[in-house]
């Protein structure tokens, strides 16, 4: 999934207060995480694969799925 597909998912929906995308990590403040999660991913020189943002945001994807 390339990260404009992960985009239109993602934006413009509305989530619970607090979205759980590992046995370690919480999302308590979704706008704030996928706002900066996106500029990570913009900013990213190297293959988006190996980029951490681009992982968290395809747990949230397959968390709220």
């Amino acid at each position: 999934m390339t990260v404009q597909e992960l985009r239109s998912a993602l934006l413009g929906k509305e989530y619970p207060e607090t979205v759980k995308i590992g046995p370690d990590q919480n999302v308590i403040d979704v706008d704030k995480f996928l706002h900066i999660q996106f500029l990570m991913c913009d900013q990213w020189q190297k293959d988006i694969t190996k980029s951490p943002a681009y992982g968290r945001l395809l747990k949230f994807y397959e968390a709220t799925k």
